[in-house]
């Protein structure tokens, strides 16, 4: 057999110091918030600028005469002429040549002669057309060659340019969002050293308590029992009640 008790109300309050934290946190929350200053974004560094200018207008400009002369070796002409010199010479040599044994054959001034004669200056003419051809193409081609060598590592560099000037704008760029997020990040801190909130926040609960009487008035019957019957019927008594 049991009976009821007089119910009991147990509160729990937080602590004013810990509500105190908690209010001021939220309070710094709301700060932070309303000061946050907009996104900033870091603008284009001037290497980046100038390099893609550069690169534009090596992009839009056309290959030609003006890029392959300034790479043309400004001493082939001499080479040319040095080598028309030999050629004339070799002609010289070979007309006297075809002199002395026109001579020694008591032919020279002959028509037989003026052939010969003929054909050695035609060779000598061919050979200087011909090998004056062969030098100016290859000082052309090796002109048009280094030109183009040049312009393809001057659209290098201004490609890296722009990678310095693209690595500056991210240096920058993350300074900005540094200072942005400064606020946010000591506001972090204070959220993670209180855990955001309390964990209770004042609640009150009821608890109603009970008491076995039958256990009360055993435990009481069997302390008075070293007393006698009349100790032990006062002890339950005193235990169902008590």
């Amino acid at each position: 057999m049991s009976k009821g008790g007089k119910p009991q109300t147990q509160t729990t309050e937080i602590n004013p110091y810990a509500m105190q934290a908690y209010r001021q946190n939220l309070e710094n929350a709301r700060a932070t918030a309303a000061g946050l200053g907009p996104q900033q974004f870091a603008g284009f560094d001037p290497r980046y600028e100038a390099g893609e200018k550069a690169l534009y207008e090596a992009s839009m400009k056309p290959f030609g005469a003006e890029d392959i002369a300034a790479f043309q070796n400004p001493y082939e002409s001499q080479v040319v002429q040095q080598s028309l010199q030999d050629i004339e010479r070799s002609r010289q040599m070979a007309a006297l040549q075809d002199a002395n044994r026109a001579t020694a054959a008591k032919a020279f001034g002959g028509s037989r002669y003026g052939v010969q004669s003929a054909l050695t200056n035609e060779a000598a003419l061919q050979e200087a057309a011909r090998t004056a051809g062969q030098l100016r193409s290859a000082g052309f081609g090796q002109a048009a060659r280094l030109a183009q060598e040049a312009r393809e590592m001057n659209m290098r560099g201004y490609q890296n340019a722009m990678n310095l000037g693209l690595t500056r704008q991210q240096f920058a760029q993350l300074g900005l969002d540094a200072q942005r997020n400064l606020p946010l990040q000591r506001l972090a801190i204070e959220q993670a050293a209180m855990s955001a909130q309390p964990a209770n926040l004042g609640s009150k609960s009821s608890q109603p308590t009970s008491k076995n009487v039958l256990s009360g008035a055993l435990g009481g019957a069997a302390a008075g029992a070293q007393f006698g019957p009349w100790g032990a019927l006062a002890g339950g008594v005193l235990g169902a009640f008590g």
